[in-house]
């Protein structure tokens, strides 16, 4: 079973930081996931610095909306879930 291109970017650091560096290569080398013809394209007509910026981008998005989903929002004080309850 083939596994999603975003899913093995955020999973896997070595295919992240090898799709970023070339991204048909990446592909090619792992040879299990799967990303649409959009997806390589839009890949390939970034340059190095507007790859990085992409990938990592979802990444952290991907991981930003995982601990929302645990903890809750953001906070005033910028954490996750807030800040802890005062105790009396």
């Amino acid at each position: 079973m083939a596994i999603p291109l975003w899913t093995r970017a955020v999973a896997d650091p070595v295919f992240r930081d090898a799709l970023i560096d070339d991204p048909l290569r990446a592909l090619a080398d792992v040879g299990d996931v799967t990303a649409s013809p959009e997806q390589v394209t839009q890949l390939e007509d970034l340059d190095l610095e507007g790859r990085r910026e992409l990938v990592m981008g979802v990444c952290r998005e991907i991981h930003m909306k995982g601990g929302q989903a645990r903890f809750g929002s953001l906070g005033p004080d910028g954490r996750l879930g807030g800040p802890p309850p005062d105790l009396p």
